[in-house]
């Protein structure tokens, strides 16, 4: 390899990085509200079984730092972080987003926005209907009356609410 060529490759290298690092300082990731409180159940959750910072990074083989990080919620847990972590402490991973709705709907709702167009939604309400409909004629007389029996009731509760 001539010397022109290993210059440009080492240009080229450089400037890769460069972009890459503008990229990071442009939009830092911050953390979200899932991640704070993921972080907090995890905080509760050593508190609970009084067991310190050092030693929970002992057992999941990290820096005590790290875990700080993980509980203030700076870091995101990793989904494999939180199976291990729930297995320590013998918990279901549900634990960790417990009443998670409630701290985190605004800003999810934000993000994600109102969902299908008026269009988009007309199309597979369509759809569904078609496709409820061959569910329907698929059905034995006796389940074909339990379903119209919900509906009624659904639709009985629906116009309850709307009073």
């Amino acid at each position: 390899m001539r010397r022109s060529e290993a210059m440009a490759i080492r240009r080229s290298s450089a400037e890769t990085q460069s972009v890459r690092g503008s990229r990071r300082e442009v939009s830092p990731r911050k953390p979200t509200a899932v991640d704070k409180h993921v972080g907090k159940r995890l905080r509760l959750l050593r508190q609970i079984n009084e067991v310190s910072l050092e030693k929970l990074a002992e057992i999941v083989d990290v820096s005590p730092q790290q875990i700080q990080k993980y509980e203030i919620g700076e870091t995101r847990i990793s989904a494999s972080r939180i199976y291990e972590l729930s297995k320590i402490f013998r918990v279901p991973v549900a634990w960790f987003y417990h009443d998670l709705e409630a701290t985190t709907s605004a800003e999810m709702q934000a993000r994600i926005g109102t969902g299908f167009s008026a269009p988009e939604r007309a199309e597979s309400e369509g759809s569904q209907e078609a496709l409820l409909a061959t569910y329907y004629a698929q059905l034995p007389p006796d389940m074909k009356q339990k379903l119209v029996d919900l509906a009624r009731m659904l639709s009985e509760m629906a116009a309850g609410q709307a009073k």
